[in-house]
């Protein structure tokens, strides 16, 4: 699943690719229109004939405006993602298509299409109507601490959270729980001051760090716990205390015991 950054990859390559060219056409390649939340026709009208001149991303979900004042919302679900070209084959699993007028297409390509298409008003009002919170590296340890510390439910519960800060994913909570020796099942309300701030800044370098070395899933840079996320692996730093998978709100966690402790 694209997490923060994998979105804001692609919403560096949208900008690469797509920003200040005309729009001349749309293709529609979901018959079922599964993806598109906005109609076909307030697409068109919206988007053909405009450029795109701003992206905005928060947590996982990017925004473009045009030069008609309009946003489109684009979510990736779980296997969205862009890719441009120029042959008349589309790229494997198109559901939708910009064509420029320089020549280029880009399509959005989603297999399971639990990706969205949608055009919104604006990012801040898709967020306030989505309950969904400031962007994770945005947000100041004031704010973190502020929205964690009297929560009683478990730190990766409430790091799942999108309503206060969007952006973490379940691989990123993992990762810096692991860093920071967390258990995820500890109450926010029983980590200190110190240890939720640690968190938070762990968790804004292991994003940047993953953008920074344009990483998707299943290349992650060296020394990241998510290289051994899986159950019984071994971390080179801990050989005595294999990798446990645990469920915690739903979800499935990895830890290493020895390191992170109830």
């Amino acid at each position: 699943m694209p997490e923060l950054p994998e979105v804001e990859i692609m919403r560096r390559y949208f900008e690469n690719a797509a920003m200040d060219k005309e729009i001349v056409g749309l293709e529609f390649h979901d018959p079922l229109f599964k993806v598109f939340k906005s109609e076909p026709k307030d697409l068109e009208k919206a988007l053909i004939g405009a450029k795109f001149t701003e992206s905005q991303r928060i947590g996982k979900y990017l925004f473009l405006k045009t030069s008609k004042n309009s946003w489109l919302h684009l979510h990736f679900g779980m296997t969205g993602d862009l890719e441009i070209f120029r042959s008349k084959e589309l790229p494997k699993y198109t559901r939708f298509v910009f064509q420029f007028d320089d020549g280029d297409k880009l399509a959005f390509r989603d297999l399971r299409k639990f990706g969205v298409i949608q055009l919104v008003s604006s990012p801040e009002a898709f967020c306030e109507s989505s309950n969904l919170g400031e962007d994770l590296l945005s947000v100041t340890p004031e704010y973190f601490r502020e929205k964690v510390s009297t929560r009683k439910i478990a730190i990766k519960t409430a790091l799942l959270d999108q309503k206060h800060f969007a952006g973490i994913g379940n691989w990123i909570a993992d990762e810096v729980l692991f860093n920071c020796g967390i258990h995820p099942k500890k109450p926010c309300h029983s980590i200190s001051s110190e240890k939720l701030q640690e968190l938070l800044l762990n968790a804004q370098e292991v994003v940047r760090i993953a953008i920074d070395r344009d990483t998707h899933y299943g290349e992650f840079p060296e020394g990241f716990f998510v290289n051994y996320r899986k159950e019984k692996a071994v971390h080179p730093k801990f050989p005595n205390s294999p990798v446990e998978r645990l469920v915690v709100g739903g979800r499935g966690t990895f830890i290493v015991p020895e390191k992170q402790k109830l």
